[in-house]
């Protein structure tokens, strides 16, 4: 069967600095090239003031990265202290209301053929404290989850966890990205057998520093438009 692109992918990752603004920045930057893309990150901690207005740097590294001017719009919670979103928000006093997201995600779907929506950290990471993990916005959006993983030590432990943990929550896969390879002869091997074992087809490498994503990657992870021509 053939794989069609969609309308919308959510970025996680198997853990914290795996390089999921990275992998979105290539993915947006990619598709922004061929079509009415859009980029979004809904939470984002660690932010900071320069000039009066508060900068998200996810945000900041994407636009900078693909080119396009910095747009506040591309987030919509922003919490300064560098923690999961929960804390930040508790120390903030700030109360984290998910509908906004869920709101603007509507949005952005009408206004962009492909949304790339990247959350923060892992699966597991609370956004409410003992109400909403990233998972549950996961499962709301309903968007298929990019997956960024690791060819390194561990990696196969961490990224079977997660897919196992996304699979019992009735969430989609469609597909992994390995991040960092450099081609050694176990990272091939890491790769092969969390391909074997999660029965997953689509993935791409990624190494250290790619400046882009060639067509038949991204064909490879996301699909096409079924009218694209070849």
């Amino acid at each position: 069967m053939e794989k069609e692109l969609k309308s919308g992918y959510f970025v996680t990752g198997i853990g914290t600095d795996i390089g999921k603004t990275y992998i979105s920045a290539l993915l947006y930057k990619a598709l922004k090239e061929r079509e009415n893309a859009g980029y979004y990150k809904p939470i984002q901690s660690g932010c900071f003031y320069k000039a009066d207005k508060i900068i998200a740097p996810d945000v900041k590294f994407v636009c900078d990265f693909s080119g396009v001017e910095y747009d506040k719009d591309m987030c919509t919670v922003t919490l300064m202290p560098e923690v999961s979103p929960h804390l930040a928000a508790e120390m903030e006093n700030k109360e984290i209301d998910i509908n906004k997201i869920y709101e603007k995600i509507k949005i952005k779907k009408k206004e962009y053929s492909t949304v790339i929506v990247e959350g923060a950290g892992g699966v597991y990471v609370p956004v409410i404290r003992n109400k909403v993990y990233m998972f549950d916005i996961m499962k709301e959006l309903k968007l298929p989850i990019i997956l960024v993983s690791s060819t390194k030590v561990g990696g196969i432990n961490h990224t079977m966890l997660t897919i196992e943990f996304l699979k019992t929550k009735g969430i989609e896969i469609q597909g992994i990205v390995f991040n960092g390879y450099t081609g050694e002869k176990y990272e091939d091997d890491n790769i092969s057998v969390v391909l074997e074992d999660s029965e997953i087809k689509n993935y791409i490498t990624v190494k250290k520093g790619q400046k882009s994503l060639e067509k038949n990657d991204l064909i490879n992870l996301l699909g096409e438009k079924k009218n694209e021509n070849k």
